[in-house]
């Protein structure tokens, strides 16, 4: 079935559709963080830390993961301030042009990971299977962007040729 899914063809427009529904989000996430110009991580990750309090099966956030908000990221909440809208920006607009296809779905996955274990269960599930299922489509994703305009054919160019079977 992925063999199918990797071979390119009409079906390449369904995982431009997907990457583009990825870039949207990804995009106006970041824009409305920076346009606000008043995003703080601040409460969100002082309420990653509540969650971690929870007991029983209320728990959204491993008491490892409090201990990591705690004292790396509050610590450095200014700098996170920062990086999180520009990172969500970024991946927004490669995703959008089809550029830095893998590595940009590669680093939403991550932040993905990082809200989803915060305990914030918005869209982050589904961001996350839509991204895995793009890395898994391999080119296919990017056949549509500049990816798969420029990049890829370069590449295949620039490939060493495929070794011959000596003749028998």
């Amino acid at each position: 079935m992925w063999a199918y899914l990797q071979r390119r063809g009409k079906k390449s427009i369904v995982f431009t559709l997907i990457r583009l529904y990825l870039g949207v989000k990804w995009t106006m996430a970041g824009y409305e963080k920076i346009k606000g110009g008043s995003f703080n991580a601040t409460s969100f990750l002082k309420g990653a830390l509540e969650k971690a309090k929870a007991s029983g099966a209320d728990v959204l956030v491993q008491d490892w993961w409090a201990v990591v908000i705690k004292y790396l990221f509050l610590p450095n909440v200014e700098i996170l301030n920062y990086l999180i809208p520009v990172t969500e920006l970024i991946i927004g607009i490669f995703l959008l042009t089809g550029s830095f296809t893998r590595r940009s779905l590669q680093y939403a996955i991550a932040l993905n990971f990082l809200y989803l274990l915060s305990g914030s269960l918005h869209v982050n599930p589904q961001m996350i299977i839509l991204s895995l299922f793009l890395l898994k489509v391999k080119e296919n994703a990017a056949t549509y962007g500049i990816d798969g305009w420029i990049f890829i054919p370069a590449m295949r160019k620039a490939a060493p040729p495929k070794p011959t079977s000596p003749p028998m």
